[in-house]
C-alpha cells in the first residue's frame, strides 16, 4: 500500500514539475513580450496581465503542492524549539493530522466555491475564458496537499523523519547521526 502511494505521489510530481517550468516559462516570456511591445512599440497584449494573473495562481497553488511532496513547505519552527526530540515526533503527528482536516475542509469549501462559478457562468474580463477553469487549482491542489500530509504522518510514524517542514533528506540524516 505504501508503495502504491508512493508511485501516485511521484506521479503527481513529475507532472507537477512539468506544469511549474512551462507555466512559469510562459508567464514570463509574455511578460517580457508585453513590456517589450509596450515600451517600443506602443502597442501590447491586452490580455497578458489576466493570464499572467492566472498562471502565478497556478504556479503558487502547484508549487505548494510540490512542496508539500518534498516536506519542504513554509513552516513555523516553534514546536522544535518547544518540544524535545523525543516528544516531537507526536506533536507533528498530530499537526499533520489537523492539517489534514483542515485541508480538506477548505478544498471542500473551494469545490463547493468553484461549482457555483461555472454555474452562474463567470467569465473572465479579457481572455473571456470560464473562471472555474482558473479557480479549480486551488481546490485541486488542497486535496493533493492533504493526502501529502498523510504521507508526511507516515513518515513521521515510521521514524523517518521528526517533523513536518523539516524537508527530509537534512533530517534524515541527522536521525542516523543521533543513532
Amino acid at each position: 500500500m505504501n508503495q502504491f502511494f508512493e508511485s501516485i505521489n511521484n506521479f503527481f510530481a513529475k507532472i507537477e514539475k512539468i506544469f511549474l517550468v512551462i507555466g512559469v516559462s510562459v508567464m514570463i516570456l509574455v511578460v517580457f513580450f508585453d513590456i517589450i511591445l509596450r515600451e517600443l512599440f506602443d502597442g501590447g497584449f491586452i490580455w497578458a496581465k489576466e493570464l499572467a494573473a492566472f498562471l502565478m495562481i497556478w504556479v503558487g497553488f502547484v508549487g505548494a503542492s510540490l512542496a508539500a511532496k518534498e516536506n519542504k513547505h513554509i513552516v513555523v519552527g516553534i514546536p522544535e524549539k518547544l518540544f524535545p526530540k523525543k516528544v516531537l515526533p507526536y506533536v507533528s503527528l498530530f499537526a499533520s493530522v489537523i492539517i489534514f482536516t483542515v485541508t480538506i475542509l477548505i478544498a471542500y469549501l473551494g469545490f463547493n466555491y468553484v461549482l457555483e462559478t461555472k454555474e452562474f457562468g463567470e467569465t473572465s474580463l479579457v481572455l473571456n475564458i470560464p473562471l472555474w477553469i482558473v479557480q479549480i487549482i486551488i481546490p485541486a491542489s488542497l486535496v493533493i496537499i492533504a493526502f501529502r500530509f498523510i504521507g508526511i504522518g507516515i513518515q513521521i510514524f515510521k521514524g523517518k523523519i521528526l517533523s513536518i517542514g523539516a524537508g527530509g533528506k537534512e533530517e534524515l540524516t541527522q536521525i542516523e547521526e543521533d543513532k
